[in-house]
């Protein structure tokens, strides 16, 4: 049993990093604790809809016929959404072998499909989601023992920690993904840099443009340098990391009949882009012809009204005069400024337009 425990721990973190380990968890899991058939849910916090996931072992045709319709029947939907993490529901128990042979769910259902009673798992919560793990026994088949109980119990802190890492591991790898898919399309020359200067990113147009001869800057060692003008963009990288005082925004012209400018400047530590990198993080992106507003608007995905009320309020102006200055009501404005809130992971308004005017080196 110790060696089967050892083999069903280690599986669990399998799972964290490849979530095809999810599917031999849950068979080895069934195997081990008396059940024949295994299934991972998704719960909407919404509409509080439940739904089998492409993860089960159970027969497809119940799979299809609990999404489409048997979901808002199920009893264990009602016990235990309202529980903690970590809690389990045995239906047995909990609703009795009258309850269960009267109820339509079972003999409509779980039976005709083979399936008896349910041991269930909530794994994970979010507000806007719940993950939970269900094991089966079929029909006919003898139910778990006491022992069997036991290894699950034993088992139910890994299988916790395991969907939690395996969430936050999701989470990191779309933050990452949107960044790397926003910064590649966007068609400003665009390089991140730590905090000793060192080039961690650059898209598309950034590694193009330092591959021109006549371009203004080069990449050496793996930092940004200026051909003619090194010593300045330096001492603006150094300012934008804070290494001399505050950190703050600067401007580099680079070529001032083609306008193009080198924009500088901090990214907040706040800011989903600096999410995943200790310490200070400097975004460089040559602008030429673009207005910063226009960098910004992309990096945080604004709609052209959200960032036409943006460059307003940076202007100075108060919600109601940008109201009149773009002709809409007053609950249009709050509703795009409740939305520049949202995708900026900014509070209050003060704090919007001081982020913008940092970024934008005002």
């Amino acid at each position: 049993m110790d060696e089967l425990y050892d083999s069903l721990v280690n599986l669990c973190y399998e799972c964290v990093l490849d979530p095809g380990a999810w599917r031999p968890l849950l068979d080895h899991l069934a195997a081990a604790t008396g059940h024949q058939m295994g299934a991972l849910l998704f719960l909407d916090q919404r509409d509080q809809r439940p739904r089998v996931t492409s993860i089960h072992s159970c027969d497809p045709a119940s799979v299809e016929a609990y999404n489409a319709y048997y979901h808002q029947f199920d009893p264990a939907k009602e016990m235990l959404v309202p529980r903690a993490v970590g809690s389990w529901y045995h239906d047995l128990e909990e609703l009795g072998s009258r309850r269960i042979q009267r109820d339509l769910y079972y003999q409509e259902f779980h039976i005709p499909f083979g399936m008896h009673n349910i041991s269930c798992i909530k794994l994970h919560e979010t507000a806007a989601s719940g993950t939970y793990l269900s094991l089966l026994t079929a029909v006919g088949a003898t139910l778990p023992e006491m022992p069997q109980r036991d290894l699950l119990a034993r088992l139910s802190p890994h299988l916790l920690r395991a969907a939690r890492m395996s969430d936050r591991l999701q989470e990191l790898e779309l933050e990452v993904a949107h960044r790397d898919l926003l910064l590649e399309r966007h068609p400003a020359p665009v390089w991140l840099l730590n905090g000793e200067g060192r080039v961690l990113y650059g898209n598309r147009q950034a590694e193009q443009r330092l591959g021109q001869p006549q371009f203004a800057l080069q990449g050496r060692q793996g930092r940004l340098h200026g051909k003619a003008l090194d010593g300045r963009l330096q001492a603006l990288i150094r300012q934008a990391v804070g290494r001399d005082g505050k950190r703050r925004a600067g401007w580099l012209d680079l070529d001032s009949e083609a306008q193009s400018q080198l924009l500088v400047t901090p990214l907040p530590e706040d800011l989903a882009l600096a999410a995943r990198h200790r310490g200070p993080l400097v975004l460089v992106a040559l602008l030429e012809n673009q207005p910063a507003s226009q960098l910004l608007a992309d990096l945080f995905q604004l709609t052209p009204a959200e960032r036409r009320l943006a460059d307003l309020l940076v202007r100075g102006l108060t919600p109601e005069a940008c109201a009149a200055r773009l002709n809409v009501s007053i609950n249009t404005v709050r509703t795009q400024l409740r939305a520049l809130f949202r995708k900026t992971e900014t509070e209050r308004q003060a704090e919007l337009v001081h982020l913008f005017t940092r970024l934008q080196g005002l």
